[in-house]
């Protein structure tokens, strides 16, 4: 039986809130105090994590950077939503994320889950490792070895496309970087829809 891991942390980055409003990480500390900090930590979704936005704002004489994140983050994502508007559940692709390739460990969490179908695709949960594999449209492998000892194990592993998500920042964590998450599957998903160049520095193509 396969097991499904969770990855290391599905609460909100606050320091990926700091650095996108050039505050000093020496600010962490007066997060971790606030009365709202469990609620912080908790934000996952675009929606809470606007909110979230504008709470650290406020609790860092911050407000007006923080109002111009919120809005650049909802922006954005609105672009993707509203390119996706027309696509059926049925035509959406399944997506397996995958921990590691051997054993195969597929993940699932809430913020995986809230991004995937942000950017049109119905994220996979299964309890076997076959079962999952079958179901899939899409693999997605979130991994943090280097590339030439992933890519040593994975020929003729998988009969669907597959994908490597290298940057150590993107697809891990809820926070300030939800939007380029969002944009980094669809362009995955949909690529003759969407096109951010991040494969040039965030994932990659296994074929």
């Amino acid at each position: 039986m396969c097991t499904f891991v969770h990855m290391q942390s599905t609460r909100l980055s606050l320091q990926s809130i700091l650095t996108a409003l050039d505050l000093d990480a020496a600010c962490l500390p007066l997060l971790e105090q606030a009365p709202a900090r469990d609620d912080l930590l908790r934000a996952h979704t675009p929606e809470s994590i606007y909110i979230a936005t504008r709470t650290i704002g406020d609790i860092l004489n911050a407000q007006e950077k923080a109002d111009r994140l919120a809005d650049d983050l909802a922006e954005r994502i609105n672009i993707v939503t509203h390119k996706l508007k027309f696509i059926t559940e049925e035509s959406k692709p399944n997506v397996l994320f995958l921990a590691d390739v051997s054993p195969m460990r597929p993940i699932y969490d809430a913020y995986l889950e809230t991004i995937t179908r942000f950017a049109g695709g119905i994220p996979i949960q299964a309890t076997h490792a076959s079962a999952a594999e079958a179901a899939a449209d899409v693999i997605v492998i979130i991994n943090d070895k280097p590339i030439p000892q992933l890519l040593a194990t994975l020929p003729g592993l998988f009969t669907v496309p597959a994908y490597i998500i290298h940057h150590p920042n993107h697809l891990r964590q809820p926070g300030a970087l939800i939007a380029d998450d969002i944009e980094i599957l669809a362009e995955i998903l949909y690529p003759k829809q969407f096109f951010f160049g991040r494969d040039e520095d965030v994932w990659m193509k296994f074929d």
